[in-house]
């Protein structure tokens, strides 16, 4: 597997600081305290450790094993599994909760990883998918900058995602804020 993040994992936090405001945690965390939360290309844990007083346990799923040793010193609720999205080797209806933060852009084929994290999902659990919005400026230098470095990114626009996502058994919200929009998605 490819990762892209190897060599910066060591320094990710002091580069690119834990969110302090996250507008969507309170949504998350109103699930019970006795539930689990995935995390899905959740690098070194800065968002999973800003969720942890909501979760008993949070599983980090990242392509990068650099990354998931760095968020090994974050919280002892926290675990790393390293693997593709695409592939998500975990079972079917079982997390209460699942977050994809900056990272689908990321992933080489978009369409399969939201299809794989949508069958872990547990019957009335809560998807939260947020992106760096295309459409802005800003995030189209981000984009230059990332194929500069010779990352893989590619960013999607939010309607190319909401139309992958079956209407019958999901229930979807998009909320666009600043240069970032995310999905509120929870299944049926």
């Amino acid at each position: 597997m490819r990762d892209d993040f190897r060599l910066i994992a060591r320094i990710y936090d002091r580069i690119i600081q834990p969110k302090q405001d996250i507008s969507w945690k309170k949504i998350v965390c109103e699930l019970s305290s006795s539930s689990t939360l995935l995390d899905v290309g959740g690098g070194t844990g800065r968002i999973a450790d800003a969720m942890a007083k909501c979760f008993e346990k949070i599983i980090i799923y990242d392509v990068s094993p650099a990354m998931i040793k760095e968020s090994k010193n974050k919280n002892g609720k926290i675990s790393g599994i390293c693997g593709k999205v695409e592939n998500l080797a975990l079972e079917n209806d079982f997390f209460d909760a699942v977050i994809m933060v900056d990272t689908l852009h990321h992933v080489e084929n978009h369409h399969k990883a939201i299809l794989s994290i949508l069958h872990v999902l547990k019957p009335g659990g809560i998807f939260i998918l947020e992106e760096p919005d295309i459409r802005k400026f800003s995030v189209k230098l981000i984009a230059v900058m990332e194929k500069l470095l010779l990352m893989r990114s590619h960013f999607l626009k939010p309607e190319v995602i909401n139309d992958w996502i079956d209407k019958n058994d999901f229930n979807v919200n998009l909320i666009e804020e600043g240069n970032n929009y995310y999905f509120i998605i929870k299944k049926k």
